[in-house]
């Protein structure tokens, strides 16, 4: 059985992190939606934003829209997202071949066994 999407939410310091695990698809739009405006809504939300998809193994377009989503948010806030990995080669794979890779601060890539 896949294991679907799951969303952690860790709050510290200067810093908010969502762990997702599992698998990220068209069918998670919303919940990817809602805990993005959660996080960056909040009006002293921390400055840097860390996406955490090293229990991640899949993600569509649905991921990137949310990161770029993300990325756009946190600029506009005066804030930063980093993408914590490693990452599954699915999601490496994703960045990479629709050129974003480099438009994210990628940390812990290259971690995967």
């Amino acid at each position: 059985m896949v294991p679907s999407l799951q969303l952690d939410t860790l709050v510290a310091s200067g810093c908010t992190t969502l762990v997702i695990s599992g698998e990220c698809d068209q069918d998670d739009v919303e919940v990817l939606e809602q805990a993005l405006t959660v996080a960056v809504a909040v009006e002293d939300s921390p400055p840097v934003l860390i996406v955490d998809v090293s229990r991640l193994l899949f993600g569509d377009s649905v991921l990137l829209h949310f990161l770029l989503s993300a990325q756009r948010a946190q600029t506009a806030a005066g804030g930063r997202l980093e993408v914590r990995g490693p990452l599954a080669p699915a999601v490496e794979r994703l960045l990479r071949e629709t050129g974003t890779y480099a438009a994210f601060t990628v940390t812990g890539a290259g971690d995967a066994a």
